[in-house]
């Protein structure tokens, strides 16, 4: 924040015009960018814990983002002006400890009231959180306009840099719960490709590697990272094949929709950008003239990404034998 100020404070001097960032204007756009980056921090913790219970999995989770919430607000002129590595470092250990007590706690719990381990046992719930948040925010990385004629002398390396590292975050997110979530080769190979693809589509290299500025790129960008979540075919469903070809027909054309009306998108990111600034208003971020944050309409996109999912197929467990669970604590697991 402090370079950012820095850059500001330049772009606000003598021989400033309209097309030159406004006040405040580049401060919103980091506290956006912070906002993905806790984003990519919340994917990863869910992709940590989907493999416990489901109550554990459920503690864990939300006690790592509140953790992450509260750091984001509190720590960041502790860090400002640091490495990047450690302040990245420092905020992944706020969460993960926070992971661990809540799972320690509720397991206590459990124990002290002689419930035993969590017959609902672990489930795809936390796999098609992190896949959904990840699909849904990797497209609104475009409207940040780093690499925009706006910006792109303005903003500093750091942050700039930063939105290409939260892009490949997001994008090996995806690959992780599709991959987990898979159903067979088929959905294992999709489950690679199209997340990377999407990051091909959205990272350009020429020059110093950034983010796209091209507003039709959201479409294709979020068709082809939620691919993999749309395209495995419900467990039990006959005739998967078909269901296929039907998902990625309707894929297709909702892409090509919005890549030629990409002004579909925009209701749901100002929605979500509003949304987005409860997480990131106790750090400072305000609205400003100049700049609206967008990082937080991904929030809503995933929303409508996860009620897709749960309305075709709903959570259902693994295709493989689920692992179920049982007994009394400290007895072995069992697989039916």
């Amino acid at each position: 924040m402090a370079a950012v100020q820095a850059a500001e404070a330049r772009a606000l001097g003598p021989g400033h015009t309209a097309e030159m960032p406004g006040e405040d204007e580049l401060a919103l756009v980091a506290h956006d960018a912070r906002l993905a980056a806790m984003i990519v921090v919340a994917c990863g913790l869910a992709v940590a814990v989907a493999a416990l219970p489901r109550r554990s999995a459920s503690s864990g989770w939300l006690g790592g983002v509140v953790a992450l919430m509260i750091a984001n607000a509190t720590l960041g002129r502790v860090v400002d002006g640091g490495s990047l590595v450690l302040a990245a470092t420092g905020l992944v250990v706020v969460s993960c400890a926070a992971v661990a007590a809540s799972v320690r706690a509720v397991e206590r719990r459990d124990r002290a009231r002689d419930t035993g381990v969590d017959a609902n046992g672990p489930g795809p719930l936390f796999l098609v959180v992190a896949g959904v948040l990840a699909a849904g925010t990797l497209p609104v990385l475009v409207l940040q306009g780093m690499g925009s004629q706006r910006y792109v002398d303005w903003v500093p390396a750091d942050l700039a840099t930063a939105n290409v590292v939260t892009a490949l975050g997001l994008a090996v997110a995806t690959v992780a719960a599709a991959v987990l979530l898979a159903r067979g080769v088929v959905g294992v190979v999709l489950g690679v490709a199209m997340p990377v693809a999407a990051l091909v589509v959205l990272v350009q290299p020429s020059g110093p590697w950034q983010v796209r500025d091209g507003i039709w790129v959201m479409g294709v960008v979020l068709v082809l990272a939620s691919a993999p979540l749309v395209l495995d075919a419900p467990p039990g469903r006959s005739g998967s094949r078909w269901w296929r070809i039907a998902a990625a027909a309707g894929l297709i054309g909702v892409g090509g929709l919005l890549t030629f009306v990409p002004q579909l998108l925009v209701p749901p990111i100002v929605a979500g950008g509003m949304f987005g600034m409860l997480l990131t208003a106790p750090a400072g971020a305000y609205i400003n003239y100049d700049g609206l944050p967008v990082i937080g309409g991904g929030l809503l996109i995933a929303a409508m990404l996860f009620l897709l999912r749960f309305a075709t197929r709903g959570i259902a467990s693994p295709p493989a034998a689920p692992l179920e669970l049982h007994g009394t604590a400290g007895q072995p697991a069992q697989r039916k």
